[in-house]
């Protein structure tokens, strides 16, 4: 999550967030590893950035 965080600009906090509010979905820009921790979804998180999804609905 450093990583992408670095890369990004985005802080930790602010990808948990993102998925916590369903603004970044399961299988599209995140996937759960076997262990429970996440992994980003580069291409996901690219076609995000371009505005290439429906955003989800909110809960």
């Amino acid at each position: 999550m450093k990583k992408f965080a670095d890369l990004t600009g985005y802080t930790e906090k602010a990808v948990y967030r993102k998925i916590e509010d369903g603004v970044w979905l399961d299988g599209r820009e995140y996937r759960r590893a076997p262990d429970g921790n996440i992994c980003i979804d580069l291409e996901g998180y690219q076609k995000w950035v371009e505005g290439g999804r429906e955003p989800a609905l909110s809960r």
